[in-house]
């Protein structure tokens, strides 16, 4: 490909909302263009790429036995009305209506439509496991949309589907999938987590989530130390402290305290001269309907509001306003972990195991002029609802071997899950086993996006001048440069360098521009990032520069020796 004839040039300058290195590079490269929030273009060279991630993940797909299919992008809403997956996804469901007035989802996932599909062909024990996958376009209704490709309203992602007989083979393709996300990590030089997760609106109850490290990822997991556990802060358990373990338990009391005196954690522990883990928080969030939910944990943790909507059955939770707690007669800083009977069903109430576990604590019901100290839960207030509600922190004590956790920020590159029955039983998925009996599959999901992974790869691979591409998924192997074009002898040169590496079977991009500096070429090739550059001009002589993108040095050899380099990597 000639660069002067290329749809899509460099850009100098990001735009000032770019904050992420591939949201900058992808745009700078002339690779993406965004056409309204969350909605993006692929130019010439950024689908390149995108094709190419779609073929490594084909391959790896074919490789565990898995078939290409497709389903359509509008789904009929009962498929998603079965197993209340609408009301899990919430506002984020895309939906449309047709002329009839019949009323579509946009895919946002295919479970329950692969698994009508797979029901329809009535499978008997013979035709067990069934394995398939697809790469089709997915659209949710993100409230923010954050790094360009990288989460976006509408995107492409190869999601695969697998159905089984038995638990026991369902996990081994499980593994399959687990081991295919390995390589396919390894394959485009990611170093990787496979953490356990949350399933969120998906559903199930058992997933694991391949999570990169990046200091600018949205994600948090929780790495042991000592042992191999890990997993999202969604998902992570840790050891509580057991406060006060050994004191005497005490009596409650009742004491004077203004409220404007010690109303946040830090002004309690000044007040109480005790640590803020003898504190009692309440953290308020509200449900899609209004409701309240009150998580109550140590004043030393932090509520995960995914775990907390989790504990209750909810699919996601808002962070509660100030007109909320009006609404029950409280304010921010004066949240009360029990006492609002009078409320009903308007106020759940969900207690962490810290505080189960603790003793003589204090706070949890302040007054204007009072607050109690020694409070103990289950004699002084109890709830129905006791749960792993609290956020890990860095140190804390693993579950697995008592090990110390660090946070990792990161970015999940694919998700794998176990479901069992969750949609098999909803969808009529059975099959005929040896007996005749009818009998539901156990099934899993698997989803990788696939602009993620070029936006997660960009991540990974850039330096200060650029983006540095995977062989494998690069837009092009080779960076043809031409200087002194105006130079016959040096032309001649070059077009006969770009031919030869065309008839191997080399893909290059070739700087054919007259009217551009060298400094202005050789940033150009930087920030596109293709893993050779060929430099062929006056200074070269009868030699030609070979560089790779990600060193410093370049070689100066012969042109036979160059196509031979090229040709052998």
């Amino acid at each position: 490909m000639r660069y002067s004839k290329l749809f899509g040039k460099t850009v100098r300058d990001p735009k000032s909302d770019m904050k992420l290195a591939s949201h900058k590079l992808l745009y700078q490269g002339g690779f993406v263009r965004e056409l309204s929030a969350g909605r993006y273009e692929f130019l010439p060279l950024g689908y390149r790429v995108w094709q190419k991630i779609v073929n490594l993940i084909d391959e790896e797909m074919e490789k565990i036995g898995s078939q290409r299919m497709s389903i359509p992008l509008l789904q009929p809403m009962e498929y998603w009305t079965k197993t209340n997956r609408d009301k899990a996804w919430g506002s984020s469901l895309m939906k449309i209506k047709d002329a009839r007035g019949a009323e579509f989802a946009l895919s946002a996932t295919g479970e329950g439509i692969v698994t009508e599909m797979v029901a329809q062909t009535s499978p008997s024990y013979r035709d067990l496991p069934i394995i398939l996958h697809q790469t089709i376009n997915k659209f949710r209704d993100e409230i923010r949309v954050r790094g360009g490709i990288l989460r976006a309203r509408e995107f492409t992602m190869k999601d695969a589907y697998s159905y089984h007989e038995t638990q026991e083979d369902f996990m081994k393709t499980y593994k399959d999938f687990y081991d295919a996300y390995s390589r396919i990590c390894k394959r485009l030089g990611l170093p990787f987590y496979a953490v356990e997760a949350d399933s969120g609106a998906l559903g199930g109850d058992y997933s694991h989530e391949f999570q990169i490290p990046c200091d600018d990822g949205e994600d948090v997991i929780a790495v042991c130390t000592s042992c191999d556990y890990s997993a999202n802060v969604e998902k992570a358990q840790f050891v509580r402290e057991k406060v006060n373990e050994n004191e005497d338990v005490k009596d409650m009391e009742i004491i004077e305290q203004d409220w404007n005196e010690a109303r946040t954690i830090d002004q309690m522990s000044e007040f109480y001269h005790r640590p803020a883990n003898n504190m009692i928080k309440s953290v308020a969030f509200k449900r899609s309907d209004g409701r309240l939910v009150i998580g109550v944990v140590t004043g030393d943790l932090e509520v995960n509001d995914v775990k907390l909507a989790h504990a209750i059955g909810e699919g996601e939770l808002e962070k509660a306003t100030d007109e909320d707690l009006n609404s029950i007669g409280v304010t921010s800083g004066a949240l009360h972990a029990w006492g609002y009977g009078e409320f009903g069903d308007k106020v759940t109430f969900v207690v962490d195991t810290s505080i189960v576990e603790a003793k003589n604590l204090y706070g949890g019901n302040k007054l204007q002029t009072t607050d109690p100290q020694f409070v103990n839960y289950g004699r002084d207030f109890k709830h129905e609802i006791e749960a792993d509600i609290a956020q890990p922190y860095k140190g804390a004590h693993c579950i697995k071997c008592g090990g110390k956790l660090d946070l990792i920020r990161t970015i999940e590159f694919g998700h794998i899950f176990k479901y069992d029955h969750f949609y098999t039983s909803h969808h009529n998925g059975y099959f005929v086993d040896k007996d005749g009996t009818k009998k539901l599959m156990y099934m899993g999901a698997y989803g990788i996006g696939i602009g993620r992974s070029m936006a997660t790869t960009v991540e990974v691979h850039h330096d200060d001048r650029g983006i540095i591409w995977p062989t494998e998924i690069a837009p092009y192997r080779v960076h043809l440069v031409g200087l002194n074009l105006d130079d016959d002898t040096i032309k001649l040169k070059v077009e006969k360098i770009y031919e030869d590496l065309l008839r191997a079977g080399i893909e290059v991009l070739y700087d054919d521009r007259t009217e551009i500096s060298p400094g202005e070429k050789f940033a150009d090739a930087d920030l596109i990032g293709i893993p050779y550059r060929m430099v062929v001009s006056k200074k070269t002589g009868d030699n030609v520069e070979v560089k790779k993108r990600d060193r410093k040095d370049f070689e100066l050899v012969p042109v036979d020796k160059a196509l031979s380099i090229i040709i052998s990597q």
